[in-house]
């Protein structure tokens, strides 16, 4: 009879390892890259602007339309993980978007960078997903929240990359500089991926055809265990390859769901809307391009701040009330910077770096909870369809702030609004630790307990 071997008795019970931490790095690494082509058109959209005589807040829909494709990657591609392996999709979505950043070096209207855009975010829309995905599988139970928070750190640190870069370069290589880093980046780690990124165990294991591809992993973190014909690995979860969005609602999971994407709604509305919005504001504010620029990536550096420390209280102090406290220091951090527009550089900063430290930790932080909230079969499509409702935020929030940007007496001013979905995002999150249940292992048979003393 064959020895049955739970992968998340293996994880949970051991130490991280070195497989562990390679996984851990390049989904970092993932994320970082995607962070620096989202952000980076937004530090130089006021160089752009300059050079092609477009007035204020003619980004809009430009932007609106990379957050467009980001979103029907995130619902369309993100969820073919689930079927088809996260390492796959990951290193064809690093492939795609690399391309599209590094074709914006030719564009030369306002139109042709809508398009390009588009595209480009479409192919960055499937690597979050994912990337939090295969982490959080590789991750053991007790460490899992802050893993995911770690990992999903990249974004903001490849947000303040692309922010220095813009401040040191835009002025003496012109703002195509920061494309050809940005294209080149995704595309050089396409080809570290191929390499060296392992599959999921967990979802290998899920199929027929990946039990000798699971026992090699498990064997790397548990050397001990056999990779023999006598071994079968499970993953815990009852079925998986073909999952479907009601999955998402099913075994009482619909509250949970809900108020999961009302929550990825409003937070990336404020996310967005943010830093879109935030290099042009303080530059109509009386900062220069640099500086904005600058200022702008220490308000990222506030939310890696935000995300670290978020991450290593989660797991001691319950990982929704922290969401909760990020969520309310950002409130006081928006509401604060829209009404004090007299503050100088560094006040302004400190306040921006606040901002940054609440609503970008509790963004990274509701990554954590949607992986914690699904099984392994549907965590993709569950973390997909969660960043696709906010993306629907992230499209709202620069369309508002456009309009507002265009119009307002007082750029600064157009962050008053952010309070708004802050406090509706606050009782979300308030619901989903409600009705939220941690994802449970499905129950594994008698015959098919774990062995490995």
């Amino acid at each position: 009879m064959k020895k049955t071997i739970n992968i998340s008795t293996v994880i949970d019970t051991q130490p991280i390892g070195g497989l562990q931490l390679r996984v851990f790095l390049l989904c970092a690494a993932v994320l970082f890259v995607d962070g620096f082509d989202v952000q980076g058109i937004t530090y130089v959209a006021p160089a752009i602007s300059r050079e092609w005589g477009l007035p204020r807040g003619a980004f809009g829909p430009t932007f609106s339309a990379g957050l467009f494709g980001l979103m029907l990657g995130a619902i369309l591609l993100a969820p073919l993980a689930d079927r088809i392996g996260r390492r796959r999709v990951i290193i064809l979505s690093c492939a795609a978007f690399g391309l599209g950043t590094l074709l914006t070096v030719w564009v030369a209207s306002l139109s042709a960078l809508l398009v390009l855009r588009f595209f480009t975010g479409f192919g960055l829309g499937s690597a979050l997903p994912n990337a939090i995905g295969l982490a959080s599988e590789y991750a053991p139970e007790r460490r899992r929240a802050l893993v995911v928070m770690f990992v999903g750190s990249g974004i903001s640190i490849g947000s303040i990359g692309s922010g220095m870069v813009a401040a040191q370069f835009v002025n003496t290589l012109g703002w195509r500089a920061l494309f050809v880093a940005g294209g080149v980046l995704p595309l050089l780690l396409a080809v570290v991926l191929w390499l060296a990124l392992p599959e999921s165990i967990r979802f290998a294991a899920l199929l027929p055809q990946g039990q000798e591809e699971a026992k090699r992993l498990l064997h790397k973190i548990r050397p001990e265990i056999g990779s023999g014909e006598d071994v079968r690995i499970v993953s815990g979860d009852r079925h998986g390859g073909k999952p479907v969005v009601a999955d998402l609602f099913r075994d009482r999971r619909g509250p949970a769901t809900i108020a999961l994407w009302v929550a990825f709604f409003m937070s990336l509305l404020n996310v967005y809307l943010a830093i879109n919005w935030l290099p042009t504001s303080l530059n109509a504010s009386g900062f220069t391009v640099p500086q904005a620029a600058f200022m702008t990536s220490l308000y990222h550096f506030g939310g890696v701040a935000g995300t670290y420390a978020i991450g290593l209280l989660m797991d001691r102090l319950g990982p929704h009330k922290m969401v909760l406290t990020a969520l309310f220091l950002a409130l006081i951090g928006f509401y604060m910077f829209s009404s004090a527009p007299g503050l100088t550089q560094w006040p302004t900063t400190a306040v921006l770096m606040l901002a940054g430290f609440g609503v970008i930790g509790a963004q990274v932080g509701l990554t954590a909870l949607s992986a914690i909230t699904y099984p392994v079969a549907i965590r993709s499509t569950g973390l997909g369809w969660a960043l696709g409702m906010g993306r629907i935020g992230s499209i709202v929030g620069p369309t508002v702030g456009g309009w507002l940007l265009a119009t307002a007496a007082n750029p600064r001013s157009v962050y008053a609004v952010c309070v708004v979905p802050i406090a509706i995002g606050m009782a979300a999150v308030a619901l989903l630790m409600k009705y939220s249940r941690p994802a449970a292992a499905a129950p594994v048979s008698t015959m098919e307990k774990e062995e490995v003393q």
